[in-house]
């Protein structure tokens, strides 16, 4: 799979100081979620429903391509009150075969019914326009909305805390797949997009691991690694994944969450919901971390970042 991004300023939750902001209304949020644009490719600044959307027109959108040859973007607005010009989200707008998906993104002012909405809105927008999901979580990990980054003193205690065990299994661009301590620079890994290997860590320890048992959303050969309808990855605490909510780090997981695993058969990405979290489940003496050219890979078939 190969993703051509053009990286735009990042609008979401966090970015923008508190009096620059204000909170959306349930109703609010249903009136921008149906925001029709008669031209996405030129609309760039459009007032409607009392708001103000905008987007930079030196960076368009997100491009992405599949593998299927069918092109789809994300065209991302800010917006802002009509009247106040405070910023009240963002409207992610999901493009393919010309036919245009709206997400909106409330920002951290907004009550918790717009944030369940929102959830909501982002799951059955995956369930029914065909990779919707893999596209807005690699738009959000971007942004950063839901980033967690741990303290400094965190990492000055463990800085080695972002790996794998030795027996974890790494997606091969070809097909194969290799146990990350057989991993090599040069071999190219699977991801969004496939890239080569340009570094591999390795670090001698104590290292508690967390296991996150994951359910595919889909058929039953969605991986070479389901065992009694379940995926099982294993690693360090702070080691960031890819969710359908953006990037987060094991340790951040819930219940609930939607990571993505590659389907055996179509080499498409699908989503998995975890069922079950085993804090500190094994220790390990020896782990693994890889450096790749695009920032992530795939372990056990599950998408997972680069450390940083």
């Amino acid at each position: 799979m190969k993703f051509f991004v053009i990286l735009l300023t990042a609008i979401c939750t966090g970015v923008y100081a508190q009096d620059n902001q204000r909170g959306f209304t349930l109703d609010e949020y249903a009136s921008v979620k149906s925001m029709t644009f008669k031209n996405i490719e030129k609309n760039t600044y459009v007032r409607d429903k009392n708001f103000v959307f905008d987007r930079p027109e030196d960076k368009p959108s997100y491009a992405f391509n599949l593998n299927d040859g069918i092109e789809r973007k994300i065209f991302l607005y800010k917006i802002k009150d009509g009247s106040t010009s405070k910023t009240v989200g963002s409207l992610a707008v999901f493009s393919m075969k010309g036919k245009l998906t709206n997400l909106v993104i409330p920002n951290g002012l907004a009550p918790k019914e717009v944030w369940t909405q929102y959830l909501e809105d982002l799951k059955n927008n995956s369930k029914v326009a065909d990779g919707f999901a893999i596209c807005v979580a690699y738009m959000l990990s971007q942004l950063g909305s839901e980033v967690e980054k741990p303290s400094s003193t965190q990492e000055e205690k463990d800085p080695n805390d972002f790996c794998f065990p030795a027996d974890i299994f790494v997606s091969l661009a070809n097909g194969t797949e290799k146990k990350i301590a057989e991993i090599n620079i040069g071999d190219t890994v699977a991801g969004t997009p496939n890239s080569k290997v340009t570094a591999v860590d390795s670090h001698t320890g104590t290292f508690k691991l967390h296991r996150i048992l994951v359910r595919p959303n889909g058929q039953a050969w969605v991986s070479t690694h389901v065992k009694d309808g379940l995926i099982t990855l294993e690693a360090t605490q702070n080691h960031p994944v890819l969710t359908l909510t953006g990037k987060k780090r094991v340790k951040a997981l819930q219940k609930g969450d939607w990571l993505f695993v590659r389907d055996a058969v179509s080499g498409r990405y699908i989503t998995a919901e975890i069922v079950a979290l085993v804090p500190n489940a094994r220790t390990v003496s020896q782990v693994f971390n890889l450096k790749t050219e695009s920032g992530m890979y795939e372990t056990e078939n599950i998408v997972v970042f680069d450390k940083h």
